[in-house]
């Protein structure tokens, strides 16, 4: 998206202000000197300002087409950005809104923008969200909430949602990260969908009951003098179920704590690999992640959290059920 304008027409429009404003000031002319060598000194330094006009326009030509490709770059990043962004005000009313945030709520960005935020957020989540409000914009600091949003659009037309949105809401659970801006009216807020990770989060609370109940089962069976096994596979844990979050999860329940390079060693898997599987299990709350610089290098610290810890177990105690031992 690239803004061309006409120069021409910038600078005649500029020469007639400046005309305009010379003729309404008043002339104080001093007397010259009328010689030719005079005449010509003055010709040459006009010659010489003239050129010098010319370039500083030609720089200010090339520094407003530079701005306008920043500012091009910036606009598609604000707008594309994996993340939702949005611009409130004191009282929540959403003043800029990108298209990944729009998409979340499923209503169209020219109808959020002047609408409150807080219409679309469940009735009893409204007062953590106000909450978030207050504290950021009291204390000036970074605040952050997790807020369900409405089943129903927050009662908006057909026509505000977006094709293929118009049951998006009752599946969205939203993480709020929101700080205040320089001038303390406005703070801007990070929008993540964390849907897919509290949807987890239950399924694995369910299956752990589950699990209970099979070992109680197992366990009656046993006293019974039978055999008694599951092989529900669903009492699996979904997170941990996957060949290298299994091995990085189980080396840090051996060491407690180690470095990415140390992960990536032990358990023989690629970079790219290992940091989106890490990000699972930090997203499921199995670890935790500590930067920190050593040898003026940038360092990423694991720690297996007491939720992984407890998982870790569950997991392969799941597994001897499975294998009857």
């Amino acid at each position: 998206m690239t803004k061309k304008r006409t120069s021409s027409a910038d600078f005649a429009l500029l020469r007639q202000q400046a005309e305009e404003h010379l003729n309404m000031t008043p002339q104080n002319h001093l007397a010259f000197s009328t010689s030719p060598e005079e005449m010509q000194r003055i010709i040459h330094e006009l010659a010489v300002y003239q050129i010098e006009l010319e370039m500083q326009q030609d720089e200010l030509l090339q520094a407003r087409a530079e701005l306008e490709e920043s500012l091009d770059c910036y606009t598609e990043l604000y707008d594309f950005a994996p993340l939702g962004y949005l611009t409130l005000d004191r009282e929540g009313t959403i003043r800029k809104v990108n298209l990944t945030g729009s998409k979340l709520l499923g209503i169209n960005r020219s109808r959020l923008k002047g609408d409150r935020f807080g219409r679309f957020i469940a009735t009893e989540e409204l007062p953590v969200f106000n909450s978030l409000l207050h504290k950021v914009f009291s204390t000036r600091d970074h605040a952050s909430c997790e807020v369900m949003l409405l089943s129903n659009g927050a009662s908006s037309s057909s026509a505000d949602l977006l094709p293929g949105n118009a049951d998006v809401l009752h599946r969205r659970t939203l993480r709020l990260d929101a700080v205040v801006s320089n001038d303390g009216q406005e703070c801007q807020v990070v929008l993540s969908d964390i849907s897919m990770h509290k949807q987890i989060e239950r399924e694995n609370k369910a299956l752990l009951g589950q699990l209970i109940q099979a070992r109680r089962a197992e366990s009656i069976g046993e006293a019974g003098g039978g055999a008694f096994h599951n092989f529900n596979h669903q009492l699996l844990d979904k997170v941990i179920h996957a060949r290298i979050r299994f091995a990085a999860l189980s080396y840090l329940y051996s060491v407690d704590q180690a470095s990415f390079v140390e992960i990536k060693t032990q358990i023989k898997t690629t970079d790219g690999n290992l940091s989106v599987h890490l990000r699972m299990l930090e997203s499921a709350k199995y670890i935790s992640c500590d930067k920190n610089i050593k040898e003026n290098k940038p360092q990423s610290i694991y720690h297996i959290t007491e939720k992984g810890h407890d998982a870790i177990i569950s997991y392969k105690e799941c597994l001897k059920a499975f294998l009857g031992i």
